[in-house]
């Protein structure tokens, strides 16, 4: 019997397009082909994620890489990027209807410190029971020690808890380690009927 639900954040509860956040700063091409490689797109924004780098040395890393005309917008951009972040519109009730069915809710995300700066943007966010940020814990999806830690954390049986997530190997991880989980693409309808299928809605 399905007693939790446990959400992710970027894609799921809220728009994470850093393709966008990037155009907001530079309308050359180039340059936002730079900034989405060696920012969003680098190994350090997943150190990033996962709390073994802060956004100062992300800062410095990038810049190391970045041309010096680019050092000013990866600043900025890197200062600001979250205020782009928006509740996807269609998930914003979910919440709030899964908790008056008596749902437990939580979020188990990968998601930098700068998550405490715009987790109001989160929708429904003081309702939920948890909230697993993974750069808290040094750890990060899809790695199976991540959905073991949360589990315990919460003492959570993860035979009872129900995962949607935007990544697909995060969904086979959750499922490796006994928790089963939607693979959410924008999909709302087909979501509604998984959750209604379980019996939660």
């Amino acid at each position: 019997m399905i007693k939790n639900i446990v959400f992710d954040l970027g894609n799921v509860l809220v728009d994470f397009d850093p393709p966008r956040f990037v155009m907001e700063k530079t309308a050359d091409k180039d340059q936002q082909k730079m900034l989405m490689s060696e920012i969003f797109g680098s190994v350090d924004w997943l150190r990033f994620d996962k709390g073994t780098m802060n956004r100062e040395e992300l800062l410095t890393s990038a810049k190391s890489r970045l041309p010096k005309e680019l050092h000013a917008i990866a600043e900025d951009l890197l200062d600001t990027w979250y205020i782009g972040l928006n509740a996807i519109p269609q998930m914003e009730e979910l919440p709030k209807r899964l908790k008056e069915k008596g749902l437990s809710l939580y979020i188990l995300s990968n998601a930098p410190q700068d998550y405490y700066l715009y987790e109001d943007k989160v929708p429904s966010h003081s309702i939920f029971d948890g909230i697993f940020i993974s750069s808290d814990w040094k750890l990060s999806k899809p790695e199976h020690e991540i959905f073991r830690t949360f589990y315990s954390h919460f003492r959570l049986n993860p035979a009872e808890c129900y995962f949607i997530d935007d990544s697909a190997a995060n969904i086979l991880a959750a499922e490796e380690t006994g928790m089963n989980g939607f693979h959410f693409k924008r999909n709302f309808s087909a979501l509604e009927k998984a959750l209604t299928a379980l019996g939660v809605l």
